[in-house]
């Protein structure tokens, strides 16, 4: 579900006072992608605790969010399928119900440099971070494979094991991931996915909290309505609502209303405001309000854990933008969260350069560019920062 949490529910810790003193944690300081998606090697040192990822279209801006995403939730099975079925990869929904051919992989392919030639990417891929991440989840490696079930009936348990060197001859063989999670070995079926639905709860991993927010967010409100819930009734909502007033300085408060309080899909957000006599739908104030609304929501849901942004920009007009970094800025450092957002919009960058220079050694700006075929990552310190902005050199 794009615009909720990935892997992780909603942080019982929101529920505290926010603290001043908040402990600094930089959840990834270094990060090494080898061989996912279009990124065949990256490397980046030395992120920041708010960082804008800028480039070209089809850079790798939205893969490197997602290999970071993989990554903070510990290769949760919820967080493959999210990423999976949001690119509309996982195929029809009776896919699951067919045969397989020893060539047929996909959608597992698509994570692999090389796509759909994957001859040479025999090593799959794997993505490392140095920081603050817990060392069970801190490197995670994975590959294609064929398994077979082998059932333990003693035990009442199943587990997967390699198939045969002869496909052909394991009519029961089927595709899946081979994952290795900091040595923790996980098999994900390619048919469990296409289920469309989870069949059992994931065994629990000491995963960071990881909140990802897609590009369309404030197409509508019912998909917070877990967040919501998580900060409704606390200090932190009253960091929404102070939020939002950067674009809308009637509003005086927002709830979400009907249906029962897990059933989201039913539920809306509506808001109380100087302009109405009574409450309407929080998308009568337009898409930079609800874009926010969602911003500033999973940033309070993302405590002591990391926010991923898609296109951060979306709805919001370029005059509010200066704050808006200003309000991310603080709630990264009082709420601990490492924030990655991206981004092509030149006065995006302008309202972000800004805000660094209010927050000394909180922000990195990391351009992604395509060279000799290869994606590569040039980070910009604070200076050079304030140097790209005076002179408005391109970094989109």
């Amino acid at each position: 579900m794009q615009g909720t949490p990935g892997h992780t529910s909603p942080l019982a810790a929101c529920r505290g006072r926010m603290s001043q003193d908040s402990i600094m944690t930089i959840f990834i300081e270094n990060l090494q992608i080898s061989g996912f998606r279009v990124l065949s090697e990256l490397k980046i040192d030395s992120l920041g605790k708010v960082n804008l990822i800028t480039g070209k279209n089809n850079c790798g801006k939205s893969t490197l969010l997602e290999a970071i995403r993989i990554l903070a939730t510990g290769g949760a099975i919820r967080t493959i399928f999210d990423i999976l079925d949001y690119r509309e990869e996982l195929g029809s929904d009776n896919e699951s119900e067919r045969g397989y051919q020893p060539n047929d992989l996909a959608p597992f392919c698509n994570l692999f440099t090389g796509f759909p030639d994957l001859m040479p990417n025999r090593q799959g891929f794997s993505i490392t971070a140095r920081g603050g991440l817990p060392a069970s989840i801190a490197t995670l490696k994975a590959q294609m494979g064929w398994f077979v079930k082998e059932a333990d009936t003693g035990a009442r348990i199943i587990r997967y094991a390699p198939a045969s060197g002869d496909l052909f001859d394991d009519i029961d063989a089927f595709p899946a991931l081979d994952l290795d999670i900091a040595g923790r070995k996980r098999v994900v079926p390619l048919h469990r996915l296409q289920r469309r639905t989870l069949m059992r709860s994931e065994v629990e991993v000491n995963a960071a909290p990881c909140i990802y927010l897609d590009p369309f967010s404030s197409r509508s409100t019912h998909q917070m309505a877990a967040l919501w819930d998580a900060i409704a009734l606390t200090d932190v909502e009253q960091e929404v609502i102070k939020a939002l007033k950067l674009v809308s300085e009637d509003l005086q408060a927002v709830q979400m209303v009907g249906g029962d309080k897990g059933w989201s899909r039913e539920r809306t957000a509506i808001a109380k405001s100087t302009r109405y006599p009574s409450p309407v739908p929080l998308k009568t104030f337009g898409d930079g309000v609800n874009r926010l609304f969602g911003i500033i929501l999973s940033l309070c849901n993302a405590r002591n854990g990391v926010l991923l942004i898609d296109e951060v920009e979306n709805g919001l007009h370029y005059s509010v933008q200066i704050d808006v970094w200003h309000t991310l800025f603080r709630l990264a450092r009082d709420l601990n969260v490492q924030v990655f957002a991206t981004s092509h919009s030149w006065d995006c960058v302008r309202a972000f350069q800004e805000a660094a220079g209010a927050s000394p050694d909180d922000g990195a700006l990391i351009r992604l560019s395509r060279h000799d075929g290869k994606i590569v990552a040039t980070l910009f310190s604070e200076q050079e920062l304030a140097i790209v902005t005076r002179d408005q050199i391109e970094v989109r």
